[in-house]
């Protein structure tokens, strides 16, 4: 059976669909019957259902070509700042004098970075991914390129060949390493164009292993390196923990995982065995050792801000876990309870804390940074979510440059972005409530908020007093009822 697909043209989102009062379509022969739904009713819509199908694909066919374009820009504009940081470079050069720790091109490079994670509102190692991917369809992989410039595949199908062929590649050997990457395009791109995501990833990676000039051993000593753990936040008072490592001890830690999760079923046991897995790992993650003792009176240290009516019964407005987001009041009652691995931060009007040091010390006293970590509790660079505990306390205004030890000169910065705003052009400015202004250097600004609202309460504004009535003291005479009347004077 053959689907003809047609424009939908002369009709409007608002205008609704004309029903024929009579049809004579007959169903196909061999049909059975459907008291539902068949060609004859099919038939009385007008325009045809096909019509509508096609306005899908067609906007479909848009997104695809769209996201062409955005690579293809990306591209250009990396090739054109490769340029830049070449020219600064040999500048640099030419001046002389010391070099600082970052060199012209990876300075102008990693602008590049911080500019479209923040322009896209991408974290870095997705607009670092993204600028990576343009430059692999650029590059790489032509026939993907014009596959999806066409608009017969999406940018989710261009993804899935592209995570296979990044591995494509021989470092002494770059012809061999195109040679495998056409063949590998050459198969899967066909495919792309009638496979779902899922199916093409799978077929993909059995395409990738059969065309690799590598063995998998040499490529296993090299994917090692990349093992990683990722948090990650839902809905609900829930989060997900990702681990990537080496096959055979994930999947060794998952059978030992399940295999003392059985061992507690029993009569008594109302958890199932998927719920009982889940607290088998995370009491041992928390509260357990590696087998060589590493570990060992480690607690996890984690902000739970609880607001005070919460704490004392009097209102259910849910705390807050510094990392996640909103929990429900009993879980941050029970954490405030006694835990500890947590620190309890009430929130109260009043703190007491000094928010200022003025240019008397440069390091910050210890309340001040608590306050300080509660207040930002990631890096405060656009779209950075690195946990406070692990950045670094920077001065927005340097010390040596006249900047105080203060609330509003301090914030927190990854090593990373801390090193962006030292040796880029990318500069921020406080204003004055928390909120930080970043200026990337094309000159666009990103505001971004505090996680937490650390200022007192604003007292509310006194009710006006009614203004004083106005006495004319030098006409306390009524007027006369009628004005028409001569003064007796």
């Amino acid at each position: 059976m053959s689907v003809v697909f047609r424009r939908v043209t002369g009709m409007t989102a608002e205008e609704p669909s004309e029903i024929r009062s009579e049809s004579t379509a007959e169903p196909p022969p061999g049909t059975p019957p459907d008291p539902y739904l068949n060609p004859r009713h099919l038939s009385l819509v007008k325009p045809p259902l096909a019509d509508f199908y096609d306005a899908i694909k067609d906007a479909d066919r848009e997104i695809n070509q769209a996201t062409a374009r955005r690579a293809a820009a990306i591209y250009t504009a990396q090739r054109v700042l490769a340029d830049v940081g070449r020219a600064r470079a040999e500048a640099a050069e030419r001046a002389g004098g010391p070099r600082p720790p970052w060199s012209p091109e990876e300075a102008t490079k990693e602008e590049f970075t911080c500019e479209v994670g923040a322009l896209l509102r991408l974290p870095r190692r997705t607009a670092e991914t993204l600028i990576e991917a343009s430059r692999i369809l650029a590059e790489d992989l032509p026939v993907t390129r014009d596959a999806l410039a066409s608009g017969v595949i999406s940018y989710r199908h261009a993804q899935v060949i592209m995570e296979q062929a990044w591995g494509i590649r021989v470092d002494d050997d770059p012809e061999a390493s195109a040679r495998a990457r056409a063949v590998f395009e050459e198969v899967l791109v066909p495919d792309a164009e009638v496979l779902t995501v899922a199916k093409l990833a799978d077929r993909a990676r059995r395409v990738r292993e059969r065309t690799h000039p590598e063995t998998i051993t040499a490529r296993h000593q090299k994917s090692v390196e990349d093992r990683h753990v990722v948090f990650q936040a839902l809905n609900d008072g829930m989060a997900s923990l990702y681990l990537t490592g080496d096959a055979e001890k994930v999947q060794a830690a998952y059978h030992r995982t399940l295999d003392t999760a059985l061992t507690l079923q029993g009569p008594e046991e109302s958890r199932t065995l998927t719920q009982i897995a889940a607290d088998v790992l995370t009491d041992v993650l928390i509260g357990g050792v590696t087998p060589d003792g590493l570990g060992k009176g480690v607690a996890a240290q984690v902000n739970v801000t609880v607001p005070v009516l919460t704490l004392l019964g009097k209102s259910e407005e849910p705390g807050y876990l510094a990392g996640y987001g909103p929990i429900d009041p009993d879980t941050a009652r029970r954490l405030a309870a006694g835990a500890p691995s947590f620190t309890r931060l009430l929130t109260h009007p009043e703190t007491g804390v000094v928010l200022s040091m003025g240019r008397d010390t440069y390091k910050p006293p210890a309340a001040l940074k608590k306050w300080l970590e509660v207040r930002d509790e990631t890096c405060t660079f656009p779209g950075c979510r690195r946990s406070a505990k692990r950045s670094d306390l920077d001065h927005s205004a340097e010390w040596q440059h006249g900047g105080e030890t203060d609330a509003m000169n301090l914030a927190h910065l990854c090593p990373y972005h801390h090193a962006v705003k030292s040796y880029t052009r990318w500069t921020p400015r406080h204003l004055g409530d928390g909120r930080i202004e970043w200026t990337s250097p094309a000159g666009y600004s990103y505001i971004v908020e505090p996680s937490a609202d650390m200022r007192p309460p604003r007292k509310p504004k006194p009710e006006p007093k009614p203004p004083v009535p106005f006495v004319d003291v030098w006409n306390l005479d009524p007027e006369p009822d009628d004005t028409d009347d001569p003064s007796p004077f």
